[in-house]
């Protein structure tokens, strides 16, 4: 708590208070930008999530029509999110400044109490992702390019089933997805389920994606109940359940919390987003082993699972590319959108899973745009890296102890931001580690089930 209270007291500037505002204005601007976005395919209106069901259908023709009617709608405010993006880069040059950073990744790092890594690893991170988890992508991918008969593969080509077997729809009505969790959280451990339930009868789920609705999922806390919120834009796909099984993750995450002595300590906006994240990631994990018979029978339990772990080593590569970028924005703040669009690209080609981009090149070069967190939490991606490593390492432990993992798991998130991110992973039985010790081993976990 002191170190935080000193921290605070050292970067506070009474001169940012208007700058931050304004940053929190900009951020608005884009929610709204980008919530009112829809199109209209097959006769009605349709959010951007929901046109994500399209680019899981065997049809390749109706993928692509889908996608490329998606990528038309989000051109039509590449000029407005390019002119926030720049605004917010300048204001946010100028807060690091005022605080006395040389740059705003250097402020963002503090601002965020990363007390425990710095820049450097993250770097580390980058390159053990590039040798351990690219190649493996890549070469999954070109399966798909075999398995499916195709020259290569396009944007539109990167989720549906590569056998050409319809798209899981694991439930219609949101009732039916709330039911099911509760099901699978009650395997896990029954209090889960005892807290899942208390948040149906609280109506603290807002699951259902609807027109003019914000895009996204995310938990929160309400501060003065203390108790979490769910919100998500669940359509029926395969996805909504591991979504809702991750953002349940961050919600037990406040239960553990909440009744303890400290609450500066235990609350969402003083715990370490690395934590945090591994508790929902972990949950995902947990979760992903009990969908026969709540969603799905065993086929396709085991088919769900496969694109999850195929997510999760297809996300740690964006996740890289994510964070990589930003290192490069923020430390050239002059630069030009021309500058930024090149330094996009590089960037992606350096983790790019093999996904064939000819002939759009517009749409690959602003392709960042759809990651929220480049505009709404700057620097605030990489923890994602660092809890699926995590996440994997309390997923290897619960298939060898159920009880013991999932023991590990509540005591450590129970300990909210009370202790040092390396004390926190200790607690859950991890490692502390950045580097290539903890990717490599995902890489061979991830490896087993992708490429058997």
């Amino acid at each position: 708590m002191e170190k935080r209270i000193e921290n605070s007291v050292r970067i506070f500037r009474d001169e940012n208070v208007a700058l931050e505002t304004e940053e929190k204005r900009l951020a608005q601007k884009h929610q709204t930008v980008t919530g009112s976005m829809s199109v209209v395919y097959e006769g009605r209106e349709r959010t951007i999530p929901e046109m994500g069901r399209y680019l899981e259908l065997p049809d390749r023709a109706k993928r692509e029509e889908s996608w490329r009617l998606t990528q038309a709608r989000l051109t039509g405010d590449r000029a407005e999110l390019e002119e926030i993006f720049d605004r917010m880069v300048r204001l946010r040059d100028s807060i690091s400044r005022n605080a006395g950073f040389e740059n705003y990744r250097d402020y963002s790092f503090a601002s965020r109490e990363r007390f425990d890594y710095g820049p450097e690893d993250c770097f580390r991170f980058h390159a053990a992702v590039e040798e351990r988890i690219v190649p493996l992508v890549r070469e999954v991918n070109r399966r798909r390019r075999d398995e499916m008969g195709l020259d290569s593969v396009r944007p539109w080509d990167a989720i549906v089933d590569p056998r050409g077997r319809p798209p899981l729809r694991p439930f219609v009505e949101t009732s039916e997805l709330e039911s099911r969790c509760e099901l699978v959280f009650a395997k896990i451990d029954p209090v889960f389920s005892q807290w899942f339930r208390e948040m149906i009868g609280l109506h603290l789920l807002d699951l259902e994606s609807r027109p003019g609705k914000a895009p996204g999922g995310y938990n929160t806390e309400l501060l003065e109940v203390r108790l979490p919120f769910i919100f998500m834009n669940a359509v029926g796909r395969d996805q909504d359940v591991w979504t809702l099984m991750h953002e349940s993750g961050h919600a037990f995450h406040v239960f553990e919390m909440r009744d303890r002595d400290l609450h500066y300590l235990y609350r969402s906006d003083n715990t370490p987003t690395e934590i945090a994240e591994l508790a929902s990631m972990s949950m995902e994990l947990m979760g992903g082993e009990h969908l026969a018979g709540t969603f799905y029978g065993e086929e396709d339990a085991a088919r769900s699972r496969y694109d999850h772990f195929l997510s999760i080593a297809s996300l740690l590569p964006w996740i890289a590319t994510i964070d990589a970028f930003q290192h490069w924005i923020y430390t050239h703040p002059g630069h030009t959108r021309e500058e930024r669009g090149d330094a996009w690209e590089k960037t992606y080609d350096r983790f790019s899973p093999g996904t064939s981009w000819d002939g759009l090149g517009e749409e690959k070069r602003f392709l960042w745009h759809r990651q929220l967190h480049l505009f709404q939490s700057p620097f605030y991606y990489i923890e994602y890296g660092i809890a699926q490593l995590g996440a994997l390492g309390v997923w290897s432990r619960y298939l060898a102890d159920p009880g013991g993992a999932v023991r590990d798991y509540r005591a450590a998130l129970a300990l909210g931001g009370s202790k040092p991110l390396p004390e926190l992973f200790a607690r859950a039985g991890l490692p502390w580690d950045l580097g290539s010790g903890p990717v490599e081993s995902s890489g061979r976990a991830l490896r087993r089930i992708l490429l058997p």
